[in-house]
């Protein structure tokens, strides 16, 4: 078995959880294995893999919006600063205030914005009083990552002592919240190898505490991890709370991480004033509401989601024939959807309660922007499988005779192995928009669709492209810190996403550590990535990318098509027909930039599937390690 390279798998893999209980299993299976760099080129066809560029995310996937994909509304657009602070990045200063206007979130916290970036790519300035392990060229820390913090000056003196629960003069202490994992699903993730023992979990863990420690700015103080084991399930709810009280009143940390996602243990600690780096792809006003204590994770929020896909259909495809759609027969004949105006048909997660309802209006309202719509909307039951079933043969025949070219899916990854094989049954073949909604953008999923279907399938994904996972940021910096692999030789990169969080924000947040300047911190990171094809471009708080303060890292997109008759190996090593390929090499969009013209899909050229090895411009610096 290969290791597993990027962290964006762990955000997909709660995500899937987060949406659809049916499908926890295969999901667990496999979300440890994708969204990664991608496959060594020296090994074996059966070896276990990864793919994508981070979720992670998704995870990446990135990195995507959550299975069902839906959000609520976004928040108001504010117009907030960030004063320079300590070594001369914008964070707050030594009284932990700013100066700057800030932004009030939902639940009447103020938190500060952060600037509007200079231009894509300029360096960061670099302060005065900056020691040996800042790289004055490129502005920022000397480990060879291209999302290293920005310099700030070394830091000498006081720094305030016990500034925050959790803080004294040498320590800052966090918890690694660790629920007990569902029978079924660590099952599964052991016979498919994708999983590690706790002790390798945990030593991975504080290898990468130790890497961040010795190269971040930490003020005179050391991150101490704590690893706190839940008492019942991540859905057990009470068991949940009760964690989160523990850990609020015995342990009394700045910070928690975990993959938890929203519910009583983040609501709980998030009540308590402590830091959560956990939750993804929640609706923007989930952020706003808690702040500024939960978010920082790296899938977008799925608010966020829906305006690049509402951005991408109204700017490339509405008003335009549907010119990969095939016929679409019936009693009367057949019908060439080809020449027809694109008429759009979504087909989106549910839940029995209408959760994901208003993100679905949010999504109408951001199509209306562009003078497009949605003529059906249909919301397929993701509490069951069997369901899925039943409603696959009426949602189908529904989009045919209402005269839909061109189905949106926003969804969980097997549902669309149901209605793909019912729309070729009924004789249908509309055009299938992919809206990068979890997992349905890999290959291990899409060569379980009807192919007549899928090869029709084109769209846009948080997911970057693929390359060798021995190249990414968390193998090579533990390798280029320890001298060795981690341990943790399948979760790595899962676990490698959640201390770089914690240290950038407490590199930038200045030796007044709370988490108003933690999260001042993060917001005061330079909008870092753009232009690489092999990464997500990742900011937080408001650098004039988004019309709210942004509590998500990645920001950009990429278009990708179906090739069925690409040869190459899927996200778990098997090789096999039918691949994703990325259009124009796998440039990527942030919002607001993408194309008015026809999406360039189904050319091979300029399109590949796969890199073998990371583009040039995409690779990090390199620096002589520390091991000598």
């Amino acid at each position: 078995m290969s290791k597993v390279e990027d962290a964006r798998v762990g955000d997909l893999l709660q995500a899937l959880r987060r949406y659809q209980p049916y499908i926890a299993v295969v999901a667990a299976v496999v979300a440890v294995m994708v969204l990664l760099p991608g496959r060594s080129t020296d090994q074996g066809a059966g070896d276990f893999v990864a793919a994508g560029g981070s979720d992670a995310d998704s995870a990446a996937s990135g990195a995507g919006t959550g299975a069902g994909g839906a959000g609520s509304d976004a928040g108001s657009e504010t117009d907030t600063s960030v004063a320079a602070g300590p070594g001369g990045v914008a964070a707050p200063d030594a009284a932990g205030g700013t100066g700057a206007t800030t932004t009030a979130g939902a639940g009447g916290t103020t938190v500060a914005g952060a600037p509007v970036e200079a231009g894509p790519g300029a360096p960061p300035p670099v302060p005065a009083g900056v020691g040996a392990n800042c790289d004055q060229a490129t502005g920022r820390t000397k480990v060879p990552t291209s999302f290293a913090p920005p310099c700030v000056a070394e830091f000498s003196g006081d720094n305030g002592g016990a500034t925050y629960q959790g803080v004294s003069a040498d320590t800052i202490t966090v918890v690694w919240y660790r629920p007990k994992a569902d029978p079924a699903t660590q099952a599964a993730l052991t016979a498919a190898g994708a999983s590690d023992t706790p002790e390798n979990s945990e030593a991975t863990f504080r290898a990468y505490v130790d890497y961040f420690n010795a190269t971040y700015e930490t003020y005179g103080r050391k991150v101490e991890l704590v690893v706190k084991e839940g008492s019942g399930e991540a859905d057990d709810d009470a068991a949940g709370r009760a964690d989160a009280i523990d850990i609020a009143t015995r342990i009394k940390p700045l910070a928690v991480i975990s993959g938890t996602n929203l519910g009583p243990f983040v609501t709980e600690i998030a009540a308590r004033k402590i830091t959560c780096i956990c939750t993804v792809s929640q609706p923007q006003e989930i952020y706003e509401g808690n702040a500024p204590y939960v978010g920082f994770t790296t899938l977008m929020s799925s608010s966020q989601g829906y305006i690049h896909r509402a951005e991408y259909m109204g700017k490339r495809l509405a008003g335009r024939n549907a010119v990969h759609a095939g016929q679409s027969v019936g009693t009367g004949g057949a019908i060439d959807l080809s020449t027809q105006k694109r008429v759009f048909g979504l087909l989106y997660y549910e839940l029995p309660d209408g959760s994901y309802r208003s993100g679905v209006d949010f999504f109408e309202r951001e199509l209306a922007k562009y003078g497009t719509g949605l003529k059906v909307r249909l919301a397929y039951d993701g509490s069951s499988y069997a369901t899925v079933q039943e409603q696959a043969r009426p949602f189908i025949q529904r989009m045919k005779s209402e005269g839909v070219t061109s189905i949106v899916f926003a969804g969980d990854p097997i549902a669309p192995a149901l209605f793909t094989t019912e729309a070729t049954r009924q004789q249908y073949f509309p055009e299938w928009i992919i809206t990068g909604s979890a997992l349905t953008d890999t290959t291990i999923f899409a060569r379980t669709y009807d192919q007549q279907q899928w090869n029709k399938a084109f769209g846009i994904s948080y997911l970057a492209a693929r390359y060798p996972q021995e190249q990414g940021d968390a193998y090579k910096l533990h390798e280029w810190f320890h001298g060795t692999a981690p341990k943790a030789g399948n979760t790595y990169a899962v676990i490698y996403v959640n201390p770089f969080i914690l240290f950038t924000g407490i590199h930038m947040a200045g030796p007044n550590l709370n988490p108003e300047t933690f999260a001042r911190g993060l917001f005061a990171y330079p909008v870092t990535g753009r232009g690489q094809v092999t990464s997500q471009t990742t900011s937080w708080g408001q650098h004039g990318l988004w019309p709210f303060t942004d509590w998500t890292a990645y920001d950009d997109v990429t278009e990708i098509w179906w090739d069925p008759r690409e040869q190459g190996i899927d996200e778990v090593g098997n090789q096999g027909a039918g691949m994703y390929r990325y259009v124009d090499g796998g440039k990527r969009y942030l919002p607001g930039e993408h194309l008015t013209t026809d999406p360039r899909v189904f050319d091979p050229n300029g399109s590949p599937s796969f890199y073998d090895e990371r583009p040039e411009a995409d690779r990090p610096p390199e620096y002589p390690s520390p091991r000598g």
